[in-house]
This record gives C-alpha cells, sequence and structure tokens, in this order.
C-alpha cells in the first residue's frame, strides 16, 4: 500500500473510532441521567424560543462571514459579504456531515484558492489566521467576565483553573502574534537561516510574511476581534435561551460567563465536533449555575447550527468559482461594469 493511500486509511480509521467515542459518549450521559432527551422536545414546544435561538445563530454566522471578509481586505484581496458567508457555510457543512474526514476548514480554503493561484498560501494564511482570531475572542471573552462575577469564581476550584489556562492561552497567542509583527524577528538572521533550512521553508516564510503584515492594519486586527466578542455573545445568548426552551431555570447572568468555556471544551479534537465532550462540560458547568439544561441547550444548538449549514450542500454542488480577487482586479472589473 502507498504512503497516501495508508495515510487517507488511518485517518478514516481515526474518524470512525473518534465517532464512535462521541456516539458512546452520548450513550453514557443519556443512561446516566446527564442528558433527559425528552427534554429537547421543549425546542417543539417552544418554538418561539427555539426560532429566536435559530435567528441568532444565522447572525452569528453572518458575523463569522463579516470577520473574514475584513480580514482579507487588510492584505489586499477583495471577499464579499455573501462570498464569505458561502465559503462559511461550505465549511460548517463538511464540519458536521464529514467529522474526522475532510475538515471543513480545509474546504473553505480549497474553495477560496480557485482563481488565486500566485496567493494561495496567503489565502490559506488568513483563513487559518481568521480562525485564531475567533479562538482567541473565544479565550478572552470569559476573562472579561471574570470581574462581574467574582463569587462564581471563588465558588469553583476548577473554574478557576480552566479560566487560568484560558488566559495562559491567550496571552501565548497574543506573544506569538506580537512576534510575528516585529520587524526586528522578521529581519532576523536566526529566522532567516530556520527558513532556509527548514522543509518547506518558503511556504513558511510566506505565511509568516502574510501574518507580518497585518501590522500595517490595527483597525481591522482590532475591529475582527471585537466582531468575534459580538459573534460569541450572540452564540452564548443562543445557548443561554436553548436552555430554557429545554426546561432550565435561569436565575442569574453568570451563566453567560461559562458559555464560552463550554464552547472551548467542545473544541477539544476528541471526537468529532466536540460530540459527547461538549454535552458532559456543558451540564457541569451550567450546575455551577444551578441549571439542569446545560448538555441538552448544546444538542439544539447542534440541531440548529446542522439545519443552517444545509445550504452549504447547495454552494458545494454549484462547484469551485472565484470567492476572492485581488483588491485592483476587483476595482478594475468594478470600473468596467460601470461603463457598460
Amino acid at each position: 500500500m502507498s504512503p497516501a493511500r495508508m495515510t487517507r486509511a488511518r485517518n478514516v480509521v481515526f474518524g470512525i473510532l473518534r465517532a464512535v467515542i462521541g456516539v458512546t459518549l452520548l450513550v453514557y450521559l443519556g443512561t446516566s441521567g446527564l442528558i433527559k432527551w425528552k427534554s429537547l422536545l421543549g425546542l417543539a414546544q417552544a418554538w418561539p424560543l427555539t426560532l429566536a435561538a435559530l435567528v441568532g445563530l444565522i447572525i452569528a454566522f453572518y458575523i463569522a462571514a463579516w470577520r473574514l471578509a475584513i480580514l482579507m481586505a487588510a492584505p489586499g484581496l477583495h471577499l464579499t459579504l455573501g462570498a464569505s458567508l458561502r465559503l462559511t457555510l461550505i465549511g460548517q457543512f463538511f464540519s458536521t456531515f464529514l467529522p474526522g474526514g475532510t475538515s471543513g476548514d480545509m474546504m473553505k480554503i480549497y474553495y477560496a484558492a480557485r482563481g488565486n493561484e500566485g496567493r494561495r498560501t496567503e489565502v490559506a494564511t488568513v483563513m487559518l489566521f481568521d480562525r485564531a482570531v475567533g479562538m482567541f475572542a473565544l479565550l478572552l471573552f470569559p476573562l472579561l467576565l471574570v470581574p462581574f462575577f467574582p463569587q462564581l469564581v471563588a465558588a469553583s476550584p476548577a473554574l478557576r483553573r480552566i479560566l487560568l489556562v484560558a488566559a495562559l492561552i491567550a496571552v501565548a497567542m497574543l506573544a506569538g502574534f506580537l512576534l510575528c509583527l516585529s520587524t526586528r524577528v522578521r529581519d532576523s538572521r536566526l529566522l532567516l537561516w530556520l527558513f532556509r533550512k527548514m522543509p518547506l521553508g518558503a511556504y513558511a516564510e510566506r505565511m509568516f510574511d502574510a501574518v507580518h503584515g497585518f501590522g500595517g492594519h490595527p483597525g481591522a486586527l482590532l475591529g475582527s476581534v471585537v466582531i468575534s466578542l459580538m459573534g460569541h455573545v450572540i452564540s452564548a445568548g443562543t445557548v443561554i435561551i436553548l436552555a430554557i426552551a429545554t426546561g432550565g431555570v435561569v436565575r442569574s447572568a453568570e451563566v453567560g460567563m461559562l458559555v464560552p468555556i463550554g464552547f472551548l471544551a467542545n473544541t477539544l479534537p476528541l471526537t468529532p465536533g466536540g460530540l459527547g465532550v461538549g454535552e458532559a462540560a456543558f451540564s457541569r458547568l451550567f450546575r455551577l449555575a444551578h441549571i439542569a439544561t446545560g448538555a441538552e441547550a448544546l444538542l439544539g444548538w447542534r440541531l440548529l447550527s446542522t439545519l443552517i449549514s444545509l445550504p452549504g450542500l447547495i454552494y458545494y454542488l454549484q462547484g469551485r468559482r472565484q470567492f476572492i480577487q485581488v483588491k485592483k482586479e476587483a476595482d478594475d472589473a468594478e470600473r468596467l461594469e460601470l461603463k457598460v
């Protein structure tokens, strides 16, 4: 068997194993009583709340697409909000329906690279950087809320440890980004030597330069973080609404600090999409706020996210097209249309 086939076979086996682990966790959570499947009927019974949550998730998807369009504009790449939303939905569809197989992020990069043969590395870097910005904002969100809920933090040593880890990761991400922005680091002999000696060093250098170029666009950077925080606030609100729809009683706004921590646990690559892991984390976290439907709320969020991702299949079936253009080319095309 060729190395490529062995790698594909390994990925398939690993993906199936992760899926089995996720389903097993869900079954365990159900049999142990941590998930009450009948509570999900509340999504239909309290349909106005479910509809409000669906609208909130759609807005969150638009915000994610908006962030990507802003970051693409910084290095002179033109991505309309509509095209960015289509890319986002394609990625979400593959993340939802092909867990452990084709990565949603990789599919977004594959589709975004169309027509940008000379700048594929830059396009891929910006898309990965977009994900990093979203993750940084997710780490930052609960840390910003700590001063408002000191009693909740003081009452849970486990929560304090989680917040500490989140803070350390956020600081490490910020420090790494600032190093990439430094001209002194970029021109250092050590870095240049590493680029020459390391495998695929030329690609690594182009990726570094793509991130380094954001130093001239502080507005785009700050705006993307603020936009991400807005999206996370809306996502947290949708989960809280779904917790109420499935029978939970929300007595305090402190649960808003717990939702992003639950989403962080949901990103752990132990199972496809955090299946089972996220439910266990939300159940444990929501009980700190005396809410019994944390797992059910996340399951409701998964169902609505799956529903929203279905248009991604339509955009996928339409085939690859040029979603991103160099800004100068896009401006020239617009002027030509105006003349016509």
